[in-house]
């Protein structure tokens, strides 16, 4: 009896109530914080997603193109964190949102994808890049079925690196994936400025 009574209290004053407390205090500062979290078969917050107002407008101006990344390892309570991200028009990186996952399944891919679109209003992306995910990929295909999936040239240079073993294939692959950047940008800069290089 001792020990779940103290095992109450520890769920009381616990991690949990300090990030709901944590969101609450947001949304007093922020009418636009969003966040949704799922309870377990065990009664315990098994996955957490949320955004904020800066997120979300960043989304609706720069969202079309959407890096969906859950390589970004675990934490204390060993769970996956997925960031949903983009580029402004300064080539800084945008998070547009966040989620702590209990697992990387499917299932729970089409959750946290659903809870993105209903924060960002029903506006969906047209872009994904992914690490070539396969509970990803068909979660995709489940809530944005129009959005275009590619894989993100940092995975591509290290598949190859670690499968093909050909550094001369390597550099010319990885050449080919920054030439084509670095013309698009010095196209868009064309094209918008006006400038030329001499």
């Amino acid at each position: 009896m001792y020990n779940e009574v103290r095992r109450q209290r520890a769920l009381r004053n616990g991690d949990v109530n300090a990030a709901l407390r944590f969101f609450e205090r947001c949304a007093r500062g922020d009418e636009k914080m969003f966040w949704r979290f799922e309870v377990g078969p065990d009664q315990h917050m098994s996955d957490l997603f949320w955004s904020d107002r800066r997120s979300q407008d960043d989304y609706k101006i720069f969202g079309d193109v959407l890096a969906f990344d859950a390589t970004y390892g675990r934490n204390k309570y060993n769970l996956p964190v997925v960031v949903f991200s983009g580029v402004n028009h300064h080539n800084q990186t945008c998070v547009f949102a966040t989620a702590m996952v209990s697992c990387e399944s499917q299932a729970l891919y089409v959750w946290v994808l659903r809870k993105f679109l209903e924060c960002m209003g029903g506006k969906a992306l047209k872009l994904v890049i992914t690490n070539g995910d396969r509970s990803m990929r068909l979660a995709i295909q489940e809530v944005f079925p129009e959005a275009h999936h590619r894989l993100c040239s940092w995975h591509l240079l290290r598949n190859v690196t670690v499968n093909v073993c050909k550094p001369r294939f390597t550099m010319l692959l990885r050449s080919c994936l920054l030439l084509y950047h670095h013309t698009n940008d010095r196209l868009w800069c064309i094209k918008t400025t006006g400038a030329h290089n001499k």
